[in-house]
């Protein structure tokens, strides 16, 4: 089997385990730190017993998990939107290469720009979103592509952004979209054609990465890309915790770079994040007031956020002032946030994470 190499460099001669994360925030920003992710395969076994190693496409292959490791599920801010923007040029600011530096542990980015909770889920494999798949004739062919709809009875919708590797019926594919409402299935070994009748679990798509990070620690953050819709999101939410209860953390939401404290995004954001406050209790943690308050205090804000001239800004003082996030955590767009946000958002995780004492 080969193993995936993850070797995050040095900082100045200060290693990154845990014994000196505090210092390493303390002492050190993103200038003068570099850190190296290198994903080649996976060989964790998927499908009970018929999965293998090298099935699927690079970019939908992991690290080998073979302790304690960290799943993350979401949109684009997991998947690392923006985070080249802001921090000194070649360091890796994506929350998947620091939370690997700082835990040394294997983390399973599963993040997947545009999509919405329900699709998120489908990925996470819950039962109330997979994909229920409809091949012509009822049949999974021999090898190549095919065209696939959706199962009337299939609670996620069509989306625009999905990448799924997963099996049917034993068989290992990927799924991406095609036309409005129809989706290619790709298989990725030969054989022989299987029956596969719609309706029939023999046609429902189960999820590759859940099934390797069934052993993995999960943080979750789904919902940013449909904040309108309240109640599915929270179902969402309810959904994904409840496949590991115990080992799952929910994080909030942060609204957008120009959203006032009244814009319809801040009631969603502030509403949901309540929400979640209440459900989850200290399996829960909030962004927003994260990078609104503790990117204020002097270890954060002279340490690792040192090179990012955060709060030293007028402009930020008055976002503050107007309820806003400082703006010199976003990116241009906007949207997402920059390299320091999410260097930011990575110390959150880890503070929260070794605080409950998975790692």
């Amino acid at each position: 089997m080969t193993k995936v190499q993850m070797a995050p460099e040095n900082v100045e001669g200060l290693s990154t385990s845990r014994r000196n994360l505090m210092r390493f925030a303390a002492l050190t920003g993103a200038a003068s730190a570099a850190t190296l992710i290198s994903t080649t395969s996976s060989s964790s076994p998927a499908h009970a017993s018929d999965a293998t190693s090298n099935v699927f496409p690079p970019e939908l292959t992991y690290p080998t998990v073979n302790g304690p490791s960290l799943a993350l599920w979401g949109s684009s801010s997991f998947e690392g939107a923006q985070a080249d923007q802001g921090v000194p040029a070649g360091f890796n600011a994506t929350i998947e290469a620091l939370l690997h530096s700082y835990l040394e542990a294997p983390v399973l980015n599963f993040g997947r720009g545009g999509e919405t909770s329900t699709q998120i889920n489908a990925r996470r494999g819950t039962p109330e979103s997979m994909y229920k798949l409809v091949f012509p004739q009822d049949t999974i062919p021999a090898s190549g592509s095919i065209e696939v709809t959706l199962a009337s009875d299939s609670n996620v919708a069509w989306g625009g952004s999905t990448l799924a590797a997963g099996y049917v019926g034993g068989v290992p594919g990927v799924l991406v979209p095609a036309s409005k409402d129809t989706f290619i299935f790709t298989r990725q070994v030969d054989g022989e054609a299987i029956y596969a009748p719609a309706t029939t679990p023999a046609s429902w798509f189960h999820s590759y990465q859940e099934m390797i990070s069934r052993s993995s620690y999960h943080i979750i953050q789904i919902g940013r890309n449909n904040m309108n819709e309240t109640e599915q999101i929270r179902k969402d939410t309810e959904h994904a915790f409840a496949l590991a209860p115990k080992r799952t953390l929910v994080m909030g939401h942060f609204r957008s770079k120009s959203d006032s404290k009244d814009s319809d995004r801040a009631k969603q954001v502030s509403g949901y994040n309540a929400w979640a406050a209440e459900k989850y209790g200290e399996l829960f943690v909030n962004p927003e007031t994260f990078l609104r308050e503790t990117t204020q205090e002097s270890w954060l804000r002279y340490g690792a956020l040192s090179g990012s001239g955060v709060w030293s800004s007028d402009t930020d003082r008055k976002a503050y002032d107007e309820g806003k996030i400082p703006p010199s955590l976003f990116s241009t767009d906007g949207l997402h946030l920059n390299g320091w946000g999410y260097i930011a958002l990575a110390q959150m995780l880890y503070y929260k994470v070794t605080g409950l004492g998975w790692f």
